[in-house]
């Protein structure tokens, strides 16, 4: 006896498709959220503050007057600092604190996009509206781009949540009859948003395509004929309220417009071309900060081919999306702003290109037309493939050692474990005071340099003195090529002082320099020959009886025997009696400032290098190695002429640890 078929009347359809809608979509959307919100907290203070976020975290120290003080003369208006010395006083100045703060509006992004994906897709198919909703909402929960800056403090993710506030507050105005509480909350946004960023303004060309759409859909020509007389009197109504509303924005802005104004105007800029920036553009609102430029490139186009489909399946009703992406990424170009470092301005555009993004699908099964389903199937696949991008995007930022932030915070520890050393701190470009002075509070002075132009004439009597006055030096560099662009700091410690270590810590190079000075006339006579191009002519060893923690010193003069085409590294190695290394240095000459294939025929390079020996190492005698290794083939060292057999090092001396 076969099974009877179930008929389903539309009553009962309409029954199951309510039920749907009111149950099982809200239990989704929560889904979504706390995905947004695991996400956003996930490791929050797993790093340290890098430079800009210990800008915000001391700024929201300082009382509200000296905050604005303060931010006068910043690159950035006041409202975000001043927000954040509110929430300070709730959850504390920690990394966790403080970042929270933009971890909750990075959650709220989340929800206000996914509620004005619904706006910009009604009137509709509802099960349409759902689907693309709810994975607008999947992909802001997953977006690199926004999560990034929900786990940093500093403005953007707030800047990203107003920005969408108000754009969805504005089609609640236009949408509702009862208008004021709507305008006095568009207002508001709109002035809070111009007080959080100097780039907001271009929201206000977003919003205006919207009012436009939306008056052109309301009062199109078929419309008009029945209640011409009515519809010529509205919508000119709407347009001078709407144009009203931005005004009275302004007009509460106006104590900070001089401001503005000056922050704004008057700086040069250096474009690059069209089509590399709206490449770039699209990669980092897609895939964000943690994404090599040559990462996911082929990823990148299938997000290109997405786009196209989306505008090509939804017709007029992508425009506002597609504008809310554009507008932004022009005013960019057209400002100048076209280096990596700005693009997060263009986080007002990501929640619009996530919508336009899940735009470009359509429920599978449900199209009436085989061919059509198919190029949704297509759709889904090539979406699939954009999401495992931002996996990998997202496993990056967590994981990946290559993507880290400067971690301030492991330097200054670094520091305060040999707190006892007579020492000093120097920060290559001045504005590392804040961040660094938030992890480091002891009592080694602190030296911002340079205060103003790096004028050698200045600069170099400064460092002297502090080299005079201290054994050791710690130095941050950190936007040298900004600060200090013919690097005259480094330079004078490379050559009158001794590099005993560096290493990248983020995009910080952090190096350690002793500081004692060698006589010429202690200097060695060697003449050792390596491999009949480079001569060791002479060398010191400063001290060779120390303890743990201290820096052997070796000064090294060299000279070329011909015009060298390939550059060479140093290596001192300090070994054992069983001839393990212990400690260690590899360096190109003078600290990389003085490149082997740069050097003359018979010129004399004073090279002065340092090693620093670990804390823990055992009393005893050291053998002092050295010797030099071709930089593109650190297997390949040059032998030495003059010595029996040739060896590839010799032992400049013998150090004794106490």
């Amino acid at each position: 006896m076969s099974n009877p078929v179930k008929i389903y009347t539309s009553d009962q359809t309409a029954s199951r498709a309510n039920w749907f809608a009111a149950v099982v979509v809200p239990l989704v959307v929560i889904a979504i959220l706390l995905l947004a919100t695991g996400l956003r907290f996930y490791m929050l203070d797993a790093q340290s503050f890098w430079n800009d976020e210990g800008n915000s975290a001391r700024l929201s120290e300082r009382t509200l007057p000296l905050i604005i003080e303060g931010t006068a003369s910043d690159v950035h208006p006041p409202l975000y600092y001043v927000l954040l010395r509110g929430w300070r006083e709730l959850l504390g100045e920690s990394e966790f604190g403080l970042r929270s703060f933009s971890a909750f509006a990075g959650i709220l992004t989340a929800a206000v996009t996914i509620t004005l994906s619904r706006f910009l897709f009604s009137p509709g198919r509802r099960n349409t509206i759902i689907l693309i909703s709810l994975f607008t909402g999947l992909l802001t929960a997953l977006s690199p781009t926004l999560v990034y800056y929900s786990q940093e403090t500093r403005m953007y993710a707030l800047l990203a949540f107003i920005s969408s506030l108000s754009t969805l507050t504005l089609l609640c105005w236009l949408t509702n009859r009862r208008r004021w509480p709507w305008g006095v909350g568009y207002v508001l946004l709109s002035t809070a948003g111009l007080y959080t960023h100097y780039f907001y303004p271009t929201v206000f060309a977003v919003q205006g395509v919207i009012v436009l759409t939306w008056l052109m859909r309301k009062y199109r020509p078929q419309k008009l004929a029945p209640v011409r007389y009515t519809a010529d009197r509205e919508w000119p109504r709407i347009l001078l309220q709407w144009l009203l509303m931005i005004g009275m924005s302004f007009i509460l802005y106006l104590p900070w417009l001089p401001i503005f104004l000056h922050q704004t105007t008057g700086r040069s800029s250096e474009r690059s071309t069209v089509s590399v920036f709206l490449w770039d553009s699209l990669r980092w609102m897609t895939f964000g900060e943690t994404i090599a430029n040559d990462d996911l490139i082929w990823v990148t186009g299938v997000v290109i081919l997405l786009l196209i489909w989306a505008v090509v399946r939804r017709g007029w009703r992508i425009i506002i999306p597609v504008f809310g992406v554009l507008l932004p990424v022009a005013a960019m170009y057209i400002a100048g702003t076209t280096n990596p470092a700005f693009f997060k301005f263009m986080i007002i555009a990501v929640p619009f290109l996530l919508i336009w993004l899940a735009s470009s699908l359509d429920q599978l099964g449900g199209i009436s037309s085989i061919r059509l389903d198919i190029q949704n199937g297509i759709a889904w696949i090539l979406m699939l493939i954009v999401l495992g991008g931002m996996l990998i995007s997202l496993r990056n930022l967590y994981d990946n050692p290559a993507f880290a932030r400067a971690d301030y915070r492991a330097m200054a520890a670094t520091i305060t474990a040999f707190e006892d050393m007579d020492a000093a701190i120097i920060l290559d470009a001045p504005n590392q005071w804040e961040v660094f002075t938030y992890y480091y509070r002891g009592d080694i002075p602190v030296y911002p340099l340079p205060k103003g132009q790096p004028d050698p004439q200045i600069l170099e009597p400064q460092l002297a003195e502090i080299a005079d006055n201290y054994e050791r030096l710690y130095v941050l560099y950190w936007g040298d090529e900004q600060r200090d662009p013919d690097h005259v700091i480094e330079n004078w410690l490379d050559t009158n002082t001794f590099k005993a270590s560096e290493r990248w810590v983020g995009d910080v190079r952090f190096a350690i320099y002793a500081t004692s000075e060698v006589p010429d006339e202690q200097l060695t006579p060697l003449d050792m020959n390596f491999g009949d191009k480079v001569i060791l002519n002479s060398a010191n060893i400063a001290d060779e009886k120390l303890t743990g923690g201290d820096i052997i010193q070796v000064t090294l003069h060299w000279s070329a025997e011909i015009l060298l085409e390939d550059r060479y590294k140093v290596f001192i190695h300090l070994v054992d009696q069983d001839g393990g290394i212990v400690a260690q240095q590899d360096s190109e000459p003078v600290g990389g400032m003085s490149l082997t294939n740069s050097w003359q025929p018979g010129e004399i390079v004073i090279d002065k290098q340092g090693v620093v020996l670990p804390e823990t190492i055992a009393p005893g005698e050291y053998q002092l190695l050295i010797g030099l290794y071709d930089i593109n083939d650190p297997g390949t060292r040059l032998q030495i002429e003059n010595l029996p057999g040739n060896p590839d090092n010799f032992v400049l001396g013998t150090i004794i640890v106490e």
